[in-house]
């Protein structure tokens, strides 16, 4: 289904969303390369962030509808609904997790607090709820790709929960959460965009590559900013 032919006045926030998305994925990299703290890097990265909230936002109307009401509804596809809705927790976690570290860069103990905690629980639950879908349905993209939710949860929860150490800590936490929710822009799009371009890029293994690829450039990238901070 696309909503180009969807006769449905929902199909405008298919537009708007699918627009949303279009132009976040089109922007990521000019933050993620961009001078850190310079003009280019938070004009770029609020344009990123407010693009995907609208994206994360409107897909908690489009995937119950899709599950719900579609016309045109079987089983494969409320799989991919389950799929966006889940994602769309994730991203907007990440995206909450990088921004609240800048705000709480100069804390200096522990913190418990729901705007800090819940997220993440959220992710985390929800995560579990659907890899059990994806078990029942026998739907591997549902199964694994919540693996990575359950990281990025378990990190931000260690993060919080104890005082910081490092100098720099609130850098490698902003980079940590804006680039996971980048590696979530990438993977929509290979799941969502791509098979509609692509017919034959319709493998599970393309879906979550970007999660193990782009996951392993983050922890380099984080040490080496470290090691970079260290000297200084």
């Amino acid at each position: 289904m696309t909503f180009s032919n969807l006769d449905h006045p929902i199909r405008w926030l298919f537009f708007t969303h699918a627009l949303a998305g279009a132009l976040a994925l089109l922007i990521l990299a000019i933050p993620l390369f961009s001078k850190k703290g310079g003009k280019l890097h938070v004009l770029t990265g609020w344009i990123y962030t407010v693009a995907m909230i609208f994206v994360g936002l409107s897909s908690f109307v489009i995937t119950p509808w899709r599950y719900f009401f579609d016309p045109q509804r079987n089983i494969s596809t409320q799989n991919f609904s389950i799929f966006l809705f889940y994602i769309a927790i994730f991203t907007l976690s990440t995206i909450a997790y990088g921004i609240s570290v800048l705000k709480a860069k100069n804390r200096k103990e522990p913190s418990l607090s729901f705007i800090h905690m819940a997220p993440s629980i959220l992710t985390f639950l929800t995560g579990i709820a659907t890899q059990l879908v994806g078990v029942m349905n026998n739907e591997v993209l549902l199964m694994l790709f919540p693996f990575l939710g359950h990281a990025s949860a378990f990190s931000y929860i260690q993060y919080w929960r104890k005082a910081p150490t490092e100098k720099m800590h609130w850098w490698y936490a902003h980079m940590n959460g804006m680039f996971t929710a980048c590696i979530a822009t990438i993977t929509a799009f290979l799941v969502t965009a791509l098979p509609r371009i692509w017919p034959e890029a319709n493998s599970p293994v393309l879906w979550i590559a970007p999660g193990v690829i782009l996951g392993t450039f983050l922890n380099f990238w984080v040490k080496k900013y470290q090691k970079n901070f260290e000297k200084t």
